[in-house]
């Protein structure tokens, strides 16, 4: 068997010979010289984005107060640094709205919710857009080396029954997603 294959081997060895010398001598080869190719190559990463609270804390809670003059109207407006690499624009939405429920006590009633709460955003505290399951574009003003910071503010504003009492809560999923 060792011995069929080793004949085999050099077989196909000398066949691929006898090809080459055959069109050797009845092709006319010409040699063309290809010259130089320049390829230029950009490596770009995907836009990021970073998102924290302006004071720094890691704390991702926010509580609302109610209002002076209305104490059945709560908010909270609180500041966030939105941080973009490789882009400047990025939209924004609600992925549920947000409703805030009473934290059932065993051997309670059941719950009772404040109203639907309106979530804004934007830079400037008296031209904040209302948020919802549609997105919003923002585009970021002030960019260098491919990373652009700015702040803008977050208001959750809420409306309570007027026979409530206990602690709510809620969660609330806004979705960032950076433009190309």
């Amino acid at each position: 068997m060792k011995i069929f294959i080793y004949f085999a081997k050099i077989r196909i060895h000398f066949s691929f010979i006898f090809l080459i010398l055959f069109f050797s001598q009845t092709l006319a080869i010409e040699t063309v010289e290809l010259g130089e190719v320049h390829l230029s190559l950009q490596v770009t990463t995907s836009p990021k984005i970073f998102i924290k609270k302006s004071n720094n804390l890691v704390s991702t809670d926010l509580e609302l107060k109610n209002h002076p003059q209305n104490i059945f109207e709560y908010q909270i407006t609180e500041p966030f640094l939105v941080k973009l690499t490789n882009s400047s624009e990025y939209q924004l939405k609600l992925k549920t709205p947000l409703i805030l429920e009473k934290q059932i006590i065993s051997g309670s009633s059941s719950a009772q919710d404040f109203l639907k709460a309106e979530v804004r955003w934007g830079k400037k505290r008296e031209h904040l857009k209302t948020l919802t399951q549609d997105p919003l574009f923002f585009k970021q003003e002030n960019s260098l080396n491919n990373i652009s910071e700015e702040t803008y503010f977050l208001n959750i504003s809420t409306q309570a029954n007027k026979s409530i009492y206990g602690k709510y809560q809620g969660s609330l999923i806004l979705i960032f997603e950076p433009m190309a």
